[in-house]
């Protein structure tokens, strides 16, 4: 039985080894199996290869396990319109490399990057010219968790610690040294992964780490009680206020780090969703002028069951200010605020009908004055 069972097992090798030496290593003169069926491909269907550069959209994000990796996956499944469109979620090394790589890398067409690693790229220059990035839309805010070991109780206890930051260049970097900067905390970097610096700080080699993401936050939710890791409380100041939010962390998402009835104070940075200025009528416009269509048209069935949380916080028509949004989505914006507009006057003009009340011969403070009577109306008729 044992000769039968080696003598199986020698000639499944052999087979293996066949394959893979027609796979790799071609006989004499002969092109190997693998660019024999890719030239076969090509052979029969070459208008169908050339279509599909023209309809792939790279989308750029954060790295394994990241929120925006997630929300990049997520935009890949609404999105994909078969022989229309494909987009394809490439995991990327922070928010400022993914701005790097969507400037300098072929096939990246847009990318998921925090707004404070955006603004830190246009004051350092890093941006080739001005209005060379512009943004499709703001997408979701990500919680700024600052995870500590016992003795520590608050920031300044940090000054001098050794604390994770991420990965060199990340925007998780980028955001530790600009918050820590902007309340005069001397931290020592370090830039191990997460689940590194995790390791770390459960053994007590490092005193805390940064961690950029939308709460929850997968890794943070793996640390068990008794630990004595918990979270440091973060204040928003008069030099944080500009580019942060205010928020906070729960015990509903975090019960081993966060005391039943309490939450801790943190700020948030927001994601935005970016890409290039693209000359009207080349290719490359073309895909992402379809991408952002159909990323609008279908916008609504990410409030479905399956997709991340943090979709429930974004809006394609917010702003973000003191940046361009690219043309298709600006078009997409003020087509809606057209119609908005033109609902509001018919409803005006509903609420003036049903008051016997008319605009004419009014001059301009009576008319914006009858307008806000109608606006307080209107608020009480659509309720709570």
């Amino acid at each position: 039985m044992a000769i039968v069972l080696v003598d199986r097992f020698n000639r499944m090798m052999a087979a293996a080894a066949a394959l893979i030496a027609a796979l790799v290593l071609p006989g004499p003169g002969q092109p190997a199996l693998a660019e024999q069926v890719v030239a076969q491909a090509a052979a029969r269907d070459p208008a169908r290869i050339a279509q599909a550069s023209n309809i792939t959209v790279g989308l750029i994000a954060g790295d394994t396990g990241s929120t925006d990796a997630r929300i990049a996956a997520d935009i890949a499944t609404v999105v994909d319109d078969a022989d229309r469109l494909r987009v394809l979620p490439i995991l990327g090394n922070g928010s400022v490399q993914n701005i790097a790589d969507l400037i300098y890398l072929k096939g990246v067409d847009v990318a998921i990057v925090h707004a404070d690693a955006l603004a830190q790229t246009m004051q350092s220059n890093a941006i080739p010219k001005e209005g060379s990035v512009q943004y499709v839309a703001k997408l979701y805010q990500e919680e700024i968790h600052v995870l500590a070991g016992k003795g520590i109780a608050d920031l300044n206890d940090l000054n001098g610690q050794p604390v994770n930051a991420g990965r060199p260049g990340s925007g998780t970097e980028l955001t530790a040294a600009t918050l820590f900067g902007a309340l005069h905390v001397g931290a020592s970097f370090r830039h191990e992964t997460d689940t590194r610096a995790l390791d770390l700080l459960r053994r007590g080699e490092i005193a805390a780490m940064v961690v950029v993401g939308g709460k929850p936050v997968p890794l943070l939710q793996t640390v068990p009680p008794g630990t004595g890791l918990h979270f440091l409380p973060i204040e928003l100041n008069q030099q944080l206020v500009d580019t942060y939010l205010p928020i906070s962390l729960e015990y509903q998402q975090y019960p081993s780090l966060v005391t039943m009835g309490h939450s801790v104070d943190t700020v948030a940075v927001g994601a935005v969703l970016i890409t290039l200025a693209t000359p009207a009528d080349s290719l490359r416009a073309r895909r992402i002028n379809r991408f952002v269509d159909t990323l609008f048209d279908r916008f609504d069935q990410f409030s479905e069951p399956g997709f991340h949380p943090k979709w429930s916080e974004v809006s394609l028509f917010a702003q973000v200010p003191g940046w361009t949004r690219y043309p298709e989505a600006q078009t997409l914006v003020s087509k809606r605020d057209q119609s908005r507009e033109a609902n509001l006057r018919s409803a005006f003009g509903t609420y003036l009908s049903q008051t016997g009340q008319s605009i004419d011969g009014l001059d301009s403070a009576r008319q914006q004055a009858l307008f806000q009577d109608f606006l307080r109306w209107r608020g009480k008729r659509a309720g709570p």
